[in-house]
């Protein structure tokens, strides 16, 4: 072909799309009801693709991988405490530096007074406190909640992770390390509940888990009242070995690695067991636990903060054990609870009375409840139906906890790719205000991520930063982009808390 043939076929390709531009409907050719022919129209083509400008969030935050660096607070009153200085006024915020203010209902600017006299008081009580993180994927891997875990440590005292579940699903590495035998059973009430299961027991986590598996009755047994518990049948049990490790994470805060006690809860096991404990390779408990019909609390005090402690469990039926946590002896703790594909709505399916306990065992101070994302993709009859069922979520959970302060997190931007833009989804705004009503009407504070993240179309800039503050999901937060939105949430909350000072 010569050259300029090919010229002139490149050209009638150019005037064929320009025609086709010129052409082709807005709105794309619908064939049906799922799927319409779209083409790029004139105006698209050659207007500016449009960006939502974040950089005045990127400067006012640090995006450092491995360390947060944060102004040396005024010390009014400070102490040591689990070897962490602890200052009782967090770095002071003042009201330009806050990017999304925390939102509260008409009238009651106040309700979360409690929680601050809590925190500066402290010095004097002595307390181990506690704060819960629950959320969607969004929170996974620690994102959010280490960074406010951090800085709540440093300014008030505490250390160690948290509330942790035997297992980690999905291999994660923060905020500690996990290993454990192949032989445990995990039972989780989201998204459904294993048929085995006749009870609501799973914890404050949502789940729990057993060395011995639950059985369903098999034929002989068919006809009777026969009960998957049923104690006579233990003795043609096996007896079992069962261990669980729990490491240090090296990509972790210093603060998380740094803890002084561990607690066990646990119940509902209708044989004995035998519980070994070993810190750093070296055994330092050796108990065998009585069959239990409630829960229990086993409690381990350590001299020095250990690298690795290792649970070893022999008996022929398991108890129920729905986490353990690594704490310091007084200051914060703050538990990272993700439930991947929730929206929130599965506290109604647990057993209340058993979340109570573990509720007021654990000194539980505040709840943060962040979630929203999945619900986006249904269609707007579901959404709307959504703000009740949350707000009855929101009604137990106060219920149980003798009103315990609330705070609900609503969820961030989410992209859909139209045509060659990424855009807000659709429902996004809708889910967003249907979350802030269900926790204005019922006395929680709100905080916008939406709106701190820069509102409409904003993902796609923190997708496209560099270095990525989201990734190409268009859904998730980086390390390094959930760390820029948790500090903004903790602006937002130590400046009212300074404010109530």
């Amino acid at each position: 072909m010569k050259p300029y043939q090919i010229l002139l076929m490149l050209l009638s390709v150019f005037v064929l799309l320009f025609g086709l531009m010129l052409l082709f409907p807005k709105d794309g050719i619908k064939i049906t009801d799922n799927f319409s022919l779209q083409f790029t129209t004139y105006e698209e083509f050659f207007s500016e693709k449009e960006s939502v400008d974040i950089s005045d969030i990127i400067e006012d935050t640090d995006v450092a991988e491995d360390t947060v660096i944060f102004e040396e607070p005024e010390i009014l009153d400070s102490a040591y405490i689990d070897s962490v200085l602890v200052v009782y006024k967090a770095v002071p915020i003042s009201y330009d530096s806050v990017r999304q203010y925390l939102e509260f209902p008409e009238g009651n600017r106040n309700l979360l007074d409690t929680i601050f006299a809590v925190l500066s008081n402290l010095k004097n009580t002595n307390d181990l406190i506690r704060i819960l993180h629950y959320g969607d994927s969004q929170i996974e891997v620690d994102r959010m909640t280490s960074y406010i875990r951090y800085k709540l440590q440093a300014a008030f005292g505490g250390s160690g992770p948290g509330f942790m579940p035997a297992e980690q699903v999905f291999g994660f590495k923060q905020p500690m390390v996990m290993s454990s035998s192949e032989n445990w059973h995990r039972y989780t009430i989201f998204p459904r509940k294993d048929s085995v299961i006749e009870h609501k027991r799973f914890g404050i986590l949502g789940n729990f888990y057993t060395f011995t598996a639950y059985e369903q009755p098999d034929s002989l047994f068919a006809d009777s009242t026969y009960s998957v518990l049923d104690e006579s049948l233990f003795d043609k049990k096996e007896t079992q070995t069962a261990w669980l490790s729990f490491k240090n994470s090296p990509v972790a805060y210093s603060n998380v690695r740094q803890y002084s006690q561990a607690k066990m809860f646990y119940g509902y096991n209708k044989s004995d067991f035998n519980l070994k404990v070993f810190v750093d390779e070296q055994e330092v408990s050796n108990k065998n636990l009585r069959s239990t019909d409630y829960l229990s609390v086993e409690s381990w005090d350590f001299g020095t903060s250990p690298e690795e402690v290792k649970f070893e469990f022999t008996g022929t039926d398991s108890p129920e054990i729905y986490g353990f946590t690594f704490d310091g002896y007084r200051g914060v703790a703050v538990d990272n609870i993700p439930v991947r594909g929730s929206s929130g709505l599965f506290f109604s399916r647990m057993d209340l009375g058993l979340m109570h306990q573990m509720y007021q065992n654990l000194n539980v101070k505040l709840i943060i409840l962040q979630f929203g994302g999945n619900r986006v993709p249904y269609d707007s009859t579901h959404i709307i139906a959504y703000k009740n069922y949350f707000a009855h979520q929101i009604k137990l959970l106060q219920s149980i906890t003798n009103n315990v302060p609330i705070i609900v997190i609503g969820p961030g931007d989410m992209s859909q790719k139209v045509k060659d833009n990424y855009e807000t989804h659709e429902n996004l705004e809708v889910v967003r205000n249907m979350i802030r009503l269900a926790a204005l009407e019922n006395n929680c504070a709100f905080w916008d991520m939406y709106e701190a993240m820069g509102g409409r179309n904003s993902m796609a800039s923190w997708v496209f930063h560099d270095p990525p503050l989201a990734s190409k999901d268009f859904i998730h937060f980086t390390p390094n982009g959930a760390r820029i939105v948790a500090q903004m949430f903790y602006n937002s909350l130590i400046y009212e808390y300074n404010s109530s000072l």
